[in-house]
């Protein structure tokens, strides 16, 4: 499938999703002739976020009109219009008076203010006062509202003008291989910030990565997130009632497990090369959208790591060792955190000495499909050439020095011979016997 046709059936999917479609099959082939786009649309559809996962959904072109919280003043905020729900609360876009800037102010769902809700909704408030990167939403209030009803807690953030998540963003700008890598740095030195301050994201996926629409990165959703040092019985990765926390396509094998006291900056590392991967090939290493919850932890935790080489075969070997070195099954094995992956991927970038062989016509260090290194065109024969005649130059310099001794030693025999001081037919004929 093609960056094209993977852009086309996301983009059916999410008309479908907000509609509501119900006869999702017949409405596809009313858009579309291609096989393959109403296939990956409906793959898609058949993964939708639910409760246990911290996403935040669509909403609906027709929202109710009755949504009371529509025109309410939170934090000086006014509330214009719902952006998208999610199983935990509802996103809305607001504008303050006087100010052209807009934001994005989540809201606690009313039916949910349960005590578990409640801190974890706190607890992102929390987390994302303490983050100060370009590349993640910042915030910029947070508080509680009572409405005589009940009360309820709220943040106002950043808002994301015209984004985009990452691999759509990168497959409608066409972005080669080098430029994917750059734009994924970026995204890693945005996770590596929240490491140093001690928070795990454990949701990260292509859809809590945006790019807006001045190319610059931005994290959200910080839902699940935990500090490093937080009690992990407090917000596991499961609910009381055994539910995962999280999206299984982008899930650790210690966070399927539910292996709490392993969860650490490389559970991040390991989301972190499924979306890597995925960016670079526009494919999944294994796909377990839709898949029952059980066939999934046992892919997840026990399947086979996937090889980027085989996906990607014109790969370099560095790039693979990094996204492997990512999915591996076992934590210690992996990055230590993101700021260990953006070093290894900046080193794949670097530009190669030029006595080296370079690898990639992009600069970036490609292998060959049989696996031996190329270099880009023309290179690889003018290192030859230098290599080779530096190669000749000492012997060369030998030979010529002597030629011209021994022209010279010539040159003199027949001066001497001239003017009478030396015989030379005399002296040949007595060294050589004539």
């Amino acid at each position: 499938m093609t960056p094209e046709q993977r852009s086309h059936a996301r983009e059916l999917a999410r008309q479908a999703q907000a509609d509501g479609v119900q006869h999702v099959h017949e409405w596809l082939c009313e858009r579309t002739d291609d096989a393959l786009v109403r296939e990956e649309a409906k793959r898609i559809l058949a993964h939708q976020p639910t409760s246990a996962e911290s996403s935040v959904a669509p909403a609906p072109r027709r929202p109710s009109a009755v949504d009371p919280m529509l025109g309410l003043e939170l934090g000086g905020f006014r509330i214009e219009r719902l952006i998208g729900s999610g199983g935990m609360g509802r996103v809305y876009e607001g504008t303050r008076e006087g100010q052209p800037s807009r934001a994005a102010v989540k809201v606690l769902s009313r039916g949910g203010v349960t005590d578990i809700a409640m801190r974890r909704f706190q607890q992102e408030s929390a987390i994302l006062a303490k983050l100060d990167h370009p590349g993640i939403a910042r915030l910029h209030a947070s508080g509680l509202h009572d409405d005589g009803q009940s009360t309820f807690p709220w943040f106002a953030m950043e808002f994301i003008d015209d984004g985009l998540d990452l691999t759509d963003w990168a497959a409608r700008q066409a972005l080669p291989l080098r430029g994917r890598l750059e734009l994924f740095v970026r995204v890693c030195d945005a996770i590596a910030h929240a490491h140093a301050q001690g928070i795990v994201h454990r949701d990260l996926k292509p859809g809590n990565i945006l790019v807006d629409a001045r190319a610059q990165v931005k994290v959200i959703d910080f839902g699940i997130a935990r500090a490093a040092q937080e009690d992990s019985s407090r917000f596991g990765v499961r609910t009381e009632t055994g539910q995962l926390v999280g999206t299984l396509q982008y899930m650790s094998p210690e966070q399927c497990l539910g292996q709490r006291d392993r969860i650490d900056a490389r559970t991040d590392v390991y989301a972190l090369g499924m979306i890597l991967f995925e960016l670079l090939t526009e494919t999944y290493p294994y796909d377990v959208r839709g898949v029952p919850v059980a066939e999934a932890i046992q892919t997840v935790s026990h399947g086979k790591v996937p090889d980027l080489h085989e996906a990607l075969p014109e790969a370099p070997d560095a790039l693979v060792d990094a996204v492997a070195r990512c999915l591996a099954k076992d934590p210690g094995a992996r990055h230590a955190d993101a700021g260990a992956l953006a070093t290894a991927l900046r080193g794949v970038l670097a530009p190669k000495p030029a006595t080296m062989t370079a690898k990639g016509a992009d600069a970036v260090g490609q292998r060959s499909p049989g696996g031996g290194s190329r270099s880009p065109s023309g290179a690889g024969a003018t290192t030859g050439a230098s290599k080779g005649a530096s190669g000749r130059a000492p012997g060369s310099s030998r030979v010529m020095g002597a030629v011209i001794a021994l022209l010279a030693a010539s040159l003199l025999l027949a001066a001497l011979d001239v003017f009478g001081v030396v015989d030379v037919r005399g002296l040949a004929s007595r060294l050589f016997g004539r």
